[in-house]
């Protein structure tokens, strides 16, 4: 009988080891978003040129609508950038609403 008793204390033993590696089924949440905004729209925007002493008048009209043109771009990418954003974290809330929706398994 004590040897009976020992093999089944050795079995139920065994088999609850057994038991803790034994796969369980869990709902596969989807991979993360990522968002990465197209490397132009991160980029800098360029300073201003520099005026050197002695321009003429032309020469200072010249460097004030070159910099009026790299504002204007500038502002054009800044507003690409404003667009890639809002387009990506509408992205994120509507893989977070199907994230919400998807049926939630108790172990």
């Amino acid at each position: 009988m004590n040897t009976t008793n020992t093999r089944m204390g050795l079995l139920l033993g065994a088999a609850a080891l057994l038991a803790g590696c034994a796969t369980s089924h869990t709902a596969q949440v989807p991979a993360s978003l990522k968002c990465e905004p197209a490397a132009a729209l991160m980029a800098p925007c360029p300073a201003p040129a520099a005026l050197k002493s002695g321009l003429t008048y032309r020469e200072l009209l010249e460097a004030h609508l070159a910099d009026r043109q790299q504002l204007q771009r500038c502002a054009a990418q800044q507003d690409d950038l404003r667009r890639a954003i809002n387009t990506c974290n509408a992205r994120i809330e509507a893989h977070n609403a199907e994230l919400a929706r998807m049926p939630v398994r108790k172990p």
